[in-house]
């Protein structure tokens, strides 16, 4: 299928027109090019007023400011005295890399009582969700972990079963 670019004129495939389920086609009415060129010149034309619009709204210092007062009642002077006395590291497993997108520790909070705990790592601080904060639970984690004997692989218990990998079956010159 072929259309005309409503904007250059031009016939060009289906595949040169983004989709759109509004209109009877499927297709917007400019080409991919054309849709591109007009957005360009469009924020070009713009380009100090959004820009200013994007700072005011989005200091992250600010954010970051507001999201801590509002959801734990924390200056971020107060966060950075709490991380400060963790060594700057995760309160848990002492980690000096937040292992997140946003590259940010988190804050620990009691979701019971309302408190500040500290200051952890992304896997912490899930680690703590997923166990509902229940101490019990975490217990009973640690000792599942200490009581169960090392034993064999895993690539040991396929071998003694008998178990070929969909490698090993095209390729059986590894195996």
């Amino acid at each position: 299928m072929e259309k005309q670019c409503a904007m250059c004129g031009e016939v060009k495939p289906a595949t040169e027109f983004y989709k759109e389920k509004r209109v009877a086609d499927g297709l917007t009415a400019r080409c991919k090019y054309c849709t591109r060129e007009a957005a360009n010149t469009s924020y070009q034309n713009r380009k100090e007023q959004v820009l200013a619009a994007h700072k005011e709204k989005y200091c992250a210092q600010k954010n970051r400011a507001s999201s801590l007062m509002k959801n734990y009642g924390i200056t971020i002077e107060e966060w950075n005295q709490i991380f400060a006395a963790q060594n700057y590291r995760c309160a848990i497993c002492g980690s000096k890399d937040p292992l997140n997108a946003a590259q940010n520790f988190v804050v620990d909070h009691c979701h019971s009582l309302r408190h500040v705990r500290g200051i952890l790592c992304s896997p912490c601080n899930a680690m703590l969700g997923f166990a509902h904060d229940d101490p019990n639970v975490l217990w009973d984690a640690m000792m599942y972990l200490l009581s169960r004997p090392v034993g064999e692989t895993i690539e040991e218990r396929k071998i003694r079963h008998g178990y070929k990998s969909n490698e090993t079956r095209k390729n059986p010159a590894k195996g």
